[in-house]
C-alpha cells in the first residue's frame, strides 16, 4: 500500500512483516521516516505500519478541518487492523495516547516517546527564541527557523538527514487555507484511566520540561516502565538498536499478555 484515502486526505502508508499489528506513529520534526529503522526491524515479528500524519511528508489534504485521532483510526481501518499496539514519537506519543483514551478497544499497547500529552503545556523555547522563530517563518527564512528548532531538539548535532526531514513539515511547508486540528479531549486529567501495557522512553537530553511530562505519565499509568535513553529528540536516529532492542522486548510481552485468556 502506497496511499490510502483517509477522511477527505492520501495519507501516506508502508507496511512490512506479519503478525500482530504496531503502528508507529512519528513527531513533528519529521515524517514516517522517523520510525523507518525500527519498523524495519521488527518486522521479523510484527506487521509494523508507519504512515505520513496529514500534511507532513508524502500526505496529502485539502484545507479542511480533521481530527488526527480519527485519521490514525483511519489508517488502523484502511489496513484492516482491529487492534494495534501504538508506538508515538514526540507529537505522535501524544497522539498515541490521545488514541488510546478514546478508542481503548483498538489499541494493546502504549510506547510513549519523547512525547507530550495534550492539557500538558510544554515551551523548552524561551521568548526570544519564540519571537525569532515566527518572525523567520513570516518572512520565509527556512533556514534560520529550522536552526532555532534543531538548537532545543537536536543538541546532539543535525546532520544532513535530520534537516531534510525537518524540510518536509508544515513550520516549513506551511498550511494551505482553513486547514485546522479538531479540538480534542485533553488526556493531562486521565492518564489513569489507560489500562493497556505502556512503556514511557526519555531522552536524557531532551528539555527539561518534556522529561518532566514523560516522567508524569509513568507514574500516573498503573504499570508503565520509564526509561531513560542518552540522546536527545532524535533517538529513534540516533540510537535505532537500542530503541528497537527496548521496543522489541515490551511488545513481545505486551503481545503475549494481549493474547493470553482472560
Amino acid at each position: 500500500m502506497a496511499y490510502a484515502d483517509v477522511n477527505g486526505a492520501r495519507l501516506w502508508i508502508e507496511q512490512e512483516g506479519e503478525g500482530p499489528a504496531v503502528l508507529f506513529v512519528h513527531g513533528g520534526l519529521g515524517d514516517s521516516r522517523l520510525w523507518k529503522p525500527q519498523a524495519h526491524a521488527l518486522a521479523s515479528r510484527f506487521r509494523t505500519i508507519r504512515y505520513d500524519l496529514r500534511f507532513w511528508g508524502r500526505s496529502e489534504s485539502p484545507g479542511i478541518e480533521f481530527s488526527p485521532v480519527d485519521d490514525l483510526i483511519g489508517v488502523l481501518d484502511a489496513t484492516g487492523v482491529e487492534r494495534a499496539a501504538l508506538v508515538g514519537l514526540s507529537l505522535g506519543g501524544g497522539l498515541a495516547l490521545d488514541v488510546t483514551l478514546a478508542h481503548p478497544n483498538r489499541v494493546w499497547a502504549l510506547a510513549h516517546v519523547a512525547a507530550g500529552v495534550t492539557g500538558m503545556p510544554v515551551n523548552p523555547y524561551t521568548d526570544e527564541q519564540d519571537a525569532e522563530f515566527e518572525g523567520a517563518i513570516e518572512r520565509g527564512d527556512l533556514d534560520t527557523a529550522m536552526e532555532i528548532d534543531l538548537n532545543v531538539w537536536a543538541p546532539l548535532g543535525a546532520d544532513n538527514t535530520i534537516r531534510e526531514l525537518w524540510r518536509v513539515t508544515p513550520d516549513a511547508r506551511g498550511l494551505p487555507d482553513g486547514a485546522q486540528w479538531r479540538p480534542q479531549d485533553p488526556a493531562h486529567d486521565r492518564l489513569e484511566d489507560v489500562t493497556v501495557p505502556t512503556i514511557v522512553i526519555v531522552p536524557a537530553h531532551d528539555p527539561p520540561q518534556q522529561r518532566d511530562v514523560g516522567a508524569q505519565v509513568a507514574q500516573r499509568i498503573a504499570g508503565a516502565r520509564l526509561v531513560e535513553v542518552d540522546s536527545d529528540h532524535y533517538l529513534t536516529l540516533r540510537k535505532p538498536a537500542l530503541v528497537t532492542s527496548l521496543l522489541e522486548e515490551f511488545l513481545i510481552a505486551a503481545s503475549t499478555r494481549a493474547s493470553s485468556p482472560c
